[in-house]
């Protein structure tokens, strides 16, 4: 008896420490309305909107594909601008309890993404810019959002006490370019 205790709590002590990139669907339940990454699954068609202090400068064609995982965990996510503009990437789950996961470039570039309600969000800075991606799953399709705005701030404010209260510095950003898109679920 007590072989089999000891066997049982070493065994569950192993399975709780295992580290796996597929998530863990029932921590997802509480978080959203679909299982992430698996009700995410299928091929999103629609236009990409990119907005500028002008207006909307363009349209471009857009298409995701997030696919079922391959033999390493990954879930395959495959943007495609107009005709042949063709990015492969990897979801991984790092952390699927806290949704916590990355999206791997193939190209030394792992960027975090975060699991937040029906959001699955990743900001990021390169080159001077920081960008904000914020995909949101619908019934329909998958909304995409992407702020790009400059790392250095355009104005900085507050600082100074206001009776018996310090306000913070509040830093703001100039925003460079905004594009959306509304992606129906074509398969």
């Amino acid at each position: 008896m007590e072989k089999l205790l000891f066997y049982l709590l070493t065994l569950s002590i192993c399975i709780g420490a295992c580290k796996t990139k597929a998530p863990i669907k029932e921590s997802n339940r509480q978080k959203s309305d679909f299982f992430f990454p698996i009700d995410w699954v299928g091929v999103y068609q629609g236009e990409l909107k990119v907005y500028d202090a002008i207006g909307q400068q363009s349209t471009i064609a857009m298409k995701l594909t997030i696919q079922q995982p391959d033999a390493t965990g990954m879930y395959p996510w495959i943007v495609q601008y107009g005709e042949k503009d063709l990015r492969y990437y990897g979801l991984e789950a790092i952390d699927a309890t806290k949704g916590h996961y990355a999206i791997d470039e193939y190209n030394s570039i792992k960027l975090d993404a975060y699991l937040r309600g029906n959001n699955f969000i990743s900001a990021f800075e390169v080159q001077g810019n920081t960008l904000l991606f914020q995909y949101t799953k619908t019934a329909i399709g998958i909304d995409i959002q992407v702020s790009i705005n400059k790392v250095e701030p355009q104005s900085e404010s507050g600082g100074e006490i206001i009776g018996k209260n310090k306000i913070p510095i509040v830093k703001s950003f100039e925003l460079k370019s905004f594009q959306k898109a509304t992606l129906l679920k074509i398969e």
